[in-house]
């Protein structure tokens, strides 16, 4: 049976407290696999000052995947310094190759290690864990993954602690033959508008989750205000970059030669520059371009937890981790924030003025530092 529709046929959902109903969900089809790539050594990056390229990297995984072919939907959830992604049976040898290759071109133009792993999901379902999907129509142009059922959990579990096992044995045959088009890296950091940005981790202890995750949501309405009042970005704050050291990650993409580089990156500047002029005189579709990707962002996000960019205030923050440590004192859920100024946004761009993608993480750290403090809290529940 041909099950590489599955995700493509699902209905989304278009109110996002919806995704903590188990109706809404489905299983993921026995014979699709659960792809698991990270950076090794990314806390000592960000450390170093490199979390641009950082996220970016992170990215490569899921539009090299995604431009295998344009006429299935994949599922996937872009992670801070990684990804996960589940494709169907049809595409493991593609997407096997395409990875090897990745990691290959990850390692010459960037020098980070990606760590890659595939894991069968008749392997998660022998665990007795699950894998749950649905839909979330964020805006007409994005459609986002729902998962559930602690099974991506599991399987960045195996792929820590089995590594020789599940990790991918393909070797790359042509590294610069990845089709990267439509991955972009080219706004500066777009600062709060508020006071800070927080990167959150939120996962439910209890199996009686979805109640948990209700009143999380309804408390973060409270708290912060609903996802418009909440979200990291702000229209009239989107620059876009003509740093050439910025500009630099995604012309990596194409060399790691520093002459060939510069002209990327002086190309990248010419094209900002003519994005800057069609923006701000709002010739055609363009005056619109901002506003798309304001509605294109995945600023909040679920997969066996919630992932989080929201912006606050400090009175708010306060009263956010307030609530927060007495759940997690309750046991009831752990967490993990990490603080900074703005955020960074990179960018899957499929049409220019229609389908979108646009990873938001917070700035310094993000999700990966979060990450840091969800794991110490996680150790002592």
């Amino acid at each position: 049976m041909n099950n590489s529709n599955f995700y493509t046929a699902l209905k989304a959902l278009h109110k996002f407290e919806e995704i903590t109903y188990l109706a809404n969900y489905s299983s993921l089809p026995e014979d699709w696999f659960v792809i698991i790539t990270d950076i090794q050594g990314s806390t000592k990056a960000i450390v170093e000052g490199r979390y641009k390229e950082v996220n970016f990297v992170g990215a490569m995984s899921i539009i090299a995947v995604l431009n295998i072919s344009k006429s299935i939907d994949i599922p996937f959830v872009f992670g801070g310094d990684g990804a996960s992604i589940l494709i169907p049976k049809n595409f493991y040898d593609q997407t096997c190759l395409i990875l090897a290759n990745v990691r290959e071109l990850v390692k010459r133009n960037y020098g980070f290690e990606l760590r890659v792993g595939v894991i069968p999901a008749t392997e998660i379902y022998a665990h007795s864990k699950q894998i749950l999907i649905t839909k979330y129509e964020v805006s007409a142009y994005y459609v986002q993954a729902i998962i559930k059922g602690g099974g991506l959990e599991y399987a960045e579990y195996l792929l820590k602690n089995q590594f020789q096992r599940y990790s991918l044995k393909t070797k790359a045959q042509d590294y610069k033959s990845v089709d990267f088009s439509g991955l972009e890296c080219r706004w500066e950091a777009i600062p709060s508008p508020k006071e800070e940005i927080l990167s959150l981790l939120i996962r439910a202890n209890d199996e009686n989750s979805d109640a948990i995750y209700k009143d999380f949501l309804v408390n973060l309405d409270i708290i912060l205000g609903d996802a418009k009042q909440r979200n990291p970005i702000k229209i009239e704050d989107m620059k876009l970059s003509f740093d050439a050291k910025k500009l630099s990650t995604e012309a990596s993409l194409y060399s790691n030669n520093v002459f060939i580089k510069f002209f990327f990156i002086l190309k990248m500047m010419l094209v900002n520059l003519l994005g800057k002029l069609l923006i701000s005189f709002k010739i055609g579709e363009w005056g619109k371009y901002k506003e798309r990707i304001f509605q294109t962002t995945d600023t909040e996000k679920f997969d066996d937890m919630f992932r989080m960019i929201v912006s606050t205030d400090k009175f708010q923050t306060a009263k956010l981790e307030a609530y927060l440590q007495n759940e997690y004192e309750k046991n009831n859920l752990t967490y993990g924030i990490h603080k900074s100024n703005s955020s960074l946004i990179t960018c899957l761009v499929f049409q220019r003025h229609g389908r979108h993608v646009h990873f938001v993480d917070g700035s310094d750290g993000g999700y990966a530092l979060a990450s840091k403090e969800f794991k110490l809290r996680n150790k002592r529940v």
